[in-house]
């Protein structure tokens, strides 16, 4: 809400259970919701996300490759149940949202969903290295037996995608791994801070009321909920160290 203040900033859950409606007192879905001038919101789904990008997947291959039309939709139903699938969907559908605001805040489950973006993130970088070599190759042979072959335009559109994003969360992106005041939570969140050591990882106290803490921290409020009562949140650490970048 704060950096909404600054630009146009765009809050996302990729959480499965999502909590935003709740917290905001406002009912948001899959489509974009206006909380307030400058501050949109939207719960991604899972299902919704991986269909839409399965199917675009195919259709950009398939105009390029017409042998693949006829399998489509038995190639959209692999494509939908490979492994990393929802997390690649919602990295390319990251990608495009950074795009369109000047900050993009993501909610996502504890550590093991988010470790698990970020793996994934580095799994597709490769792959599509991969594939831009191979590709490479074959517009070699296609060009000297005179044909047209876009292909490789495409694989290079998709791995400069990819590329951007990677730039933005390694240069841009600050990951803020939340703790309570627990043992086990505190934990969890230096597990993150370590596994994401190639990312700009801050540990921070929520909902604190008497531990000691060098860190950036957020005391515990009363009822922080709707627009009024998230306001009263202390989170001015936090945008300066988003500020930093």
């Amino acid at each position: 809400m704060r950096l909404s203040e600054r630009g146009k900033t765009l809050l996302v859950s990729v959480d499965p259970a999502h909590s935003l409606s709740g917290i905001w007192g406002v009912p948001i879905g899959e489509t974009l919701k206006e909380i307030k001038e400058g501050l949109h919101a939207v719960e991604f789904s899972g299902e919704v996300l991986v269909e839409e990008y399965a199917r675009r997947v195919i259709k950009a291959v398939g105009e390029l490759v017409p042998s693949v039309r006829s399998g489509m939709e038995e190639y959209v139903r692999y494509l939908k149940h490979s492994p990393t699938a929802l997390e690649t969907a919602v990295l390319d559908r990251l990608a495009e949202l950074c795009n369109e605001y000047t900050y993009v805040v993501v909610d996502s489950a504890p550590t093991g969903q988010m470790l698990r973006l970020f793996d994934t993130l580095h799994m597709v970088e490769g792959w599509f290295d991969f594939l831009y070599r191979l590709s490479r190759e074959r517009h070699r042979v296609e060009k000297f037996m005179g044909r047209e072959d876009k292909l490789l335009e495409l694989i290079e559109s998709r791995r400069r995608k990819v590329q951007t994003l990677t730039n933005i969360l390694k240069k841009k992106t600050v990951i803020f791994a939340v703790a309570n005041e627990e043992t086990l939570s505190f934990q969890e969140s230096q597990t993150l801070a370590r596994k994401l050591k190639d990312f700009k990882v801050q540990i921070v106290l929520n909902k604190w009321r008497r531990m000691t803490w060098e860190g950036p921290l957020v005391p515990t409020v009363e009822n922080p909920y709707g627009v009024e009562g998230l306001s009263k949140l202390e989170v001015s650490p936090l945008i300066e160290l988003i500020g930093e970048d």
